[in-house]
């Protein structure tokens, strides 16, 4: 079984992945079966559908800053509160508040889905007005 620092161990280092961009370090800390998920899209069920997920989500929105309101951890399971600013792709930069669910398996996250305000990611990520 998991236990609160394994579970604390494996956040810190799938975070610390985030803040760098760093796809390739945040799929290392997912197993291989591992499910990523955002707001209802689809989930992945192996590495390359990680990969191409996390690859999607992170070149959308260029994380800038980042901090964290709270983790809860009740193993196998957590739940991160945090607050992020973003660049969209076309330039334009906003703040949103993130929620993700996680469950923990042999050290790796098994699954996480990720919760955000769709509608103003959506509006941050539109073409500029001309």
């Amino acid at each position: 079984m998991d236990t609160r620092a394994t579970i604390e161990a494996i956040l810190d280092a799938a975070y610390a992945a985030r803040r760098r961009q760093d796809v390739a370090a945040a799929v290392e800390c997912f197993t291989a079966d591992g499910c990523v998920r955002a707001n209802g899209g689809p989930p992945t069920a192996n590495r390359s559908e990680q990969q191409a997920t996390m690859t999607e989500l992170f070149g959308a929105f260029e994380l800038l800053a980042m901090a964290t309101h709270c983790r809860v951890i009740d193993p196998p399971r957590a739940v991160v509160h945090w607050r992020g600013t973003f660049r969209a792709k076309n330039g334009q930069v906003g703040e949103a508040d993130i929620l993700d669910l996680i469950e923990v398996r042999d050290g790796k996250i098994a699954a996480l889905t990720t919760f955000f305000d769709t509608a103003y990611a959506a509006a941050l990520s539109a073409p500029p007005d001309r």
